[in-house]
This record gives C-alpha cells, structure tokens and sequence, in this order.
C-alpha cells in the first residue's frame, strides 16, 4: 500500500509517548537508534556511536523524544553535515524582515 511510512517521522515522539506510559528513557532511546539498526540489518554501520562506526547523528535542543521541547540544531549522515533549513523557513525570514516584524 501507500502508507507504509507514514508515522516513520514521529517515531521519536512515538518513543516519548511510551516513556510517559513506563518505558524506561534508556530502552526508548534504544528504539529508534540502535535497535532500529538491528532490525534493519545496519547495526554493523549505524544505530551507536562507536569507533568505526558512521558519523550519523542529529543534536537537538530539548529532549529529542519530546514534541514541544525538540528542536534539530545539526544533523550529519556520515559525518557530512546536513542543510536543515528549507524554503519555509526561508519565506519567513524574507518576509519578517521585508515587513519589518523583527529578527526571525
């Protein structure tokens, strides 16, 4: 079908919303990095930070596993940093400052 992937991108929220029902923090981190790793078959290159290993990881302001509190500030996959802006954030900052709103 068509939606095979179509919570793919919440699941890290997913995996907070389990914490607040009694998952420990640890096993839910574990569920989307690691052990996300396992079941696809990758944890040789992915899902640990470890030497030898590739350099993919994000650095969050907040909890990662928190909606509100999460915000990506950096995101590499094999330690090639990524772009994380996109054309909305770009029309606002054009626009917030063509209108004089203040700094975006």
């Amino acid at each position: 079908g068509d939606m095979e992937a179509m919570h793919c991108r919440n699941l890290p929220f997913l995996a907070g919303s389990a914490v607040g029902f009694g998952l420990p923090y640890e096993a839910a981190v574990a569920a989307i990095s690691g052990n996300a790793a396992k079941i696809t078959g990758i944890d040789e290159k992915y899902g640990s930070i470890q030497t030898g290993k590739s350099a993919t990881f994000f650095v969050s302001q907040g909890d990662a596993l928190e909606i509100q509190g999460n915000r990506v500030t950096h995101a590499f996959i094999d330690g090639r940093p990524l772009l994380l802006e996109n054309i909305q954030d770009q029309l606002y900052k054009t626009y917030m400052e063509k209108y004089g709103l203040g700094k975006p």
